[in-house]
């Protein structure tokens, strides 16, 4: 299952435009082939570790394992794995880590869901050791290479100088070496101290947001794949509502429809050559739903039950301290206002959707998600194969 990142000398129109032309449609069904990967990387470069993937020139690769929701947790987590890695930030990259890659490397790259501020509160710690880690090894590599010792070397911007001989080398000259060394133990790598950060916490411009501008970013609703039939969904229009039944007779001969199918008991989807094809269908298929009890709910309703439990006695509170209601009630003197928020929707920019490609023994997916090992977990389930069979 692979999340999208930035596409390499693909415009995302060019792309949209000849996949058209192709007869592609949005399939049902997460990785894109021409997207930077962690399995990519080696191909230009050398692994030093699983985080950092140095090339000839000196730049770097950062391996990002999280999701970027606009809330900058990829450029955040370059700039932590930079910090440590005393690298050029002018030549810094980033890649994504799909969640079969690791599956298949136990687990190196840790959690992989992403919520709020989580991916940063939750791997700052060893995405930082993951850089020093590197930094260490690479400047070990120098020291023998020159056969100086290493605390005689001092690093900035990927350049590493030895000022007793006045020699310098840069990453790029001794990452080869540098991956043959045993990784030292993350407990014993002693991190900077903040107030010596260079990078980490500082203003830079985010490294996701130009090819998002430019429109070459390719999003998982882009994806066309040969011979790819499209679905589209509908759910019941209330909330816990159920699918009675449908007619498929009324449909079955609209031009490119291949096929109606239930979702489960509230969905049903047309199935088609095209999205619009399966779109245009699906909107003159007959359907009966039952709306059940929540159809009779309203606004009004619910923001007056939400009232209520502003006193209610068996009010959920995630923590309470004291007794807020038996203070109030004695207050002397009391100031009232209500204040109160829309309901807003957990929702994607783009809509919903995923891309698959099932074969008998495989199940690849390209979708947008929050929890990548989540997603390839329920792929294989539905596909009825093993978590090694899907990516």
């Amino acid at each position: 299952m692979k999340n999208t990142t930035r596409a390499t000398n693909l415009s995302r129109r060019k792309f949209i435009a000849s996949s058209a032309a192709a007869g592609g449609g949005l399939a049902l069904g997460l990785k894109l082939p021409f997207i930077a990967s962690a399995g990519a990387a080696t191909a230009a470069g050398t692994e030093v570790n699983a985080w950092v993937v140095v090339k000839p020139d000196s730049s770097c690769a950062i391996r990002i394992a999280r999701s970027e929701m606009g809330q900058g947790t990829l450029t955040g987590l370059a700039q932590l794995v930079a910090e440590e890695l005393e690298c050029d930030w002018k030549k810094v990259a980033t890649e994504h880590v799909f969640p079969g890659q690791n599956l298949a490397r136990k687990r190196v790259w840790g959690d992989m869901a992403t919520g709020g501020s989580r991916g940063i509160r939750g791997s700052q710690d060893y995405v930082r050791r993951g850089g020093a880690a590197a930094r260490m090894m690479l400047m070990q590599a120098a020291a023998e290479q020159w056969k100086v010792p290493v605390g005689e070397l001092t690093v900035a911007d990927g350049v590493i100088t030895h000022a007793p001989s006045g020699r310098k080398t840069n990453y790029g000259k001794v990452a080869a070496a540098a991956a043959k060394l045993t990784p030292p133990d993350p407990k014993t790598i002693k991190l900077k101290d903040p107030k010596e950060w260079k990078i980490a916490g500082k203003p830079v411009r985010r490294l996701d947001t130009a090819d998002k501008l430019n429109g070459s970013k390719v999003y998982a609703i882009d994806v066309k794949l040969p011979e790819m039939l499209s679905a589209a969904v509908k759910a019941c229009p209330v909330h816990g509502g159920k699918l009675v039944s449908y007619d498929e007779a009324k449909v079955a001969k609209m031009p490119g429809v291949r096929r109606v199918v239930k979702v489960n008991d509230g969905a049903v989807a047309v199935v088609a050559d095209t999205w619009w094809r399966a779109k245009t269908a699906l909107e003159a298929l007959p359907i009966v739903w039952d709306e059940g009890a929540n159809a009779a709910q309203s606004s009004a309703i619910i923001a007056e039950r939400l009232k209520e439990g502003l006193t209610a006695d068996d009010a959920f509170a995630d923590t309470k301290i004291g007794d807020a209601l038996k203070v109030i009630a004695s207050a002397p003197k009391k100031i009232e206002a209500v204040y109160s928020t829309p309901f807003l929707s957990h929702a994607t920019m783009e809509p919903m959707n995923c891309t698959a490609l099932v074969t008998a023994n495989k199940v690849e997916v390209w979708t947008a998600t929050q929890s990548a090992e989540g997603s390839l977990a329920a792929a294989c389930e539905e596909a009825g194969l093993p978590l090694a069979n899907g990516e």
